[in-house]
């Protein structure tokens, strides 16, 4: 048969004494037992969870407990690996110096006696140049001062010459301004020549015009006057003929005036041709004597500057050979400064080499003092690698011993991380 739940008990219990009014005392006190049944249960399940809490609470304040102890184990560790890697290098640098005083002490004589011959040879070194500097530096000063007479010389010698350069060169250019101006007063002559002969012509042109005019007009008027003589018949004929007379008369006087101005016009026209013609030949003479004289004072300025410009470069390599002597002056000193300063160098490190050396040989207790001290850092280190090997050792042990501790710990953490990322994921996106 099936086993009832709970809430068919109930409900059964209920309907059996339901109906019953006889019954009813006895649910009651039923009830009270189940009510008390009930709340032992409740006691019983939250003492459960109160233990279970606390164990679970004793368990991860172990774990916490127990990374703490393993972080400070590791800790103590380290330090003690530094202290052991502290120990080791100062052992080795003592034994190092150890080494080095023992073979100073040992080669102390050959030492002493390289060291003198080398502090010797450096400050010869250094002596040698030392006074081939002075004697360079005396050289730099002869030469400049040979160079700023020399260039005194020079500007005095070419100082003519300049001046006769630039004067030539003025007159040249003067000349060719002057031919130049001529050259525009020849165009200017010829253009007027020009002009001249087409006026003259146009003139004499215009005048033997006027005199055909006036003959032609005379040769009508005599044609017409004839022609009247041989019909004169009257009074108003005489008259006629009276006028004609007078118009042949008057146009007889203009032809001989037009004639006279062919003369005079011709001459006119002609004498302002022949000025014309003379002022261009004047001008061309001038042009050429401005042209010779512009050629003349053209080679001479070249001339004058070819003579100058040789003496110049001729100064100018001098004065270069003098500044490339100062330059070589100036640059042997630098080397023999730098050979100055090495020399330096040298004695400088002979000097601490043979103070070293003069040291441990007359302080062996130093030597004696180091020795003991490397014997007692030996100690130490013995004693600080024990102690580290014991601390590693601990240190493992602590980790087996406390692995499911810190592990608990771990899970623990990560569940809180996952759950927390939950809920913000789930009152994000989900809300």
């Amino acid at each position: 048969m099936r086993d009832m739940t709970d809430a068919e008990f109930e409900r059964e219990s209920e309907g059996a004494y339901a109906d019953d009014p006889l019954a009813e005392d006895v649910v009651t006190e039923d009830e009270a037992a189940e009510d008390e049944a009930v709340g032992d249960a409740l006691l019983r399940v939250g003492n459960s969870a109160r233990s279970a809490a606390e164990g679970a609470g004793r368990s991860f304040a172990g774990g916490l407990s127990a990374l703490r102890q393993v972080r400070q184990a590791s800790k103590m560790r380290l330090d003690a690996e530094a202290d052991v890697r502290d120990i080791e290098l100062g052992l080795e640098e003592d034994r190092n110096e150890l080494a080095h005083r023992e073979d100073v002490e040992r080669n102390y004589h050959e030492i002493v006696q390289d060291q003198e011959a080398e502090l010797e040879d450096a400050r010869a070194v250094k002596a040698d140049a030392e006074a081939q500097i002075d004697t360079q530096r005396a050289e730099v000063k002869r030469l400049e001062a040979e160079l700023r007479a020399m260039r005194e010389q020079h500007e005095q010698k070419l100082r003519p010459y300049r001046n006769l350069m630039d004067s030539s060169r003025g007159r040249s250019d003067d000349a060719a301004k002057s031919l130049a101006n001529i050259r525009r007063d020849v165009r200017n002559a010829e253009r007027a020549l020009s002009e001249a002969t087409k006026n003259r012509d146009a003139r004499i042109s215009a005048a033997h015009r006027a005199v055909d005019a006036a003959q032609e007009r005379v040769g009508a008027v005599e044609t017409e006057l004839n022609a009247l003589l041989s019909e004169a018949d009257g009074v108003g004929t005489s008259n006629t003929l009276a006028k004609m007379e007078g118009e042949l008369a008057s146009n007889r006087a203009t032809l001989e005036s037009a004639r006279s101005d062919v003369v005079l016009v011709t001459q006119e026209a002609q004498d302002a041709v022949d000025a014309a013609q003379r002022r261009l030949l004047s001008l061309q003479r001038e042009q050429t004597q401005a042209e010779r004289l512009a050629e003349t004072t053209k080679a001479e300025a070249t001339a004058r500057k070819n003579e100058y410009d040789g003496m110049y470069r001729s100064a100018q390599a001098k004065e270069r050979a003098h500044e490339d002597a100062i330059k070589s002056c100036e640059a042997r000193i630098r080397d023999l400064s730098a050979t100055r300063k090495e020399a330096l160098l040298r004695i400088e490190d002979a000097q601490d080499m043979l103070a070293e050396a003069h040291e441990i040989h007359a302080h062996p207790e130093t030597t004696e003092g180091l020795r003991q001290r490397i014997a007692d850092e030996e100690e130490d280190l013995i004693d600080a690698q024990a102690e580290l090997e014991e601390l590693l050792e601990s240190e493992r042990e602590l980790r087996r011993s406390t692995r499911t501790s810190r592990i608990i710990v771990i899970a623990v953490v990560v569940v809180v991380v996952v759950v927390i990322a939950l809920l913000v994921w789930f009152f994000l996106f989900r809300g």
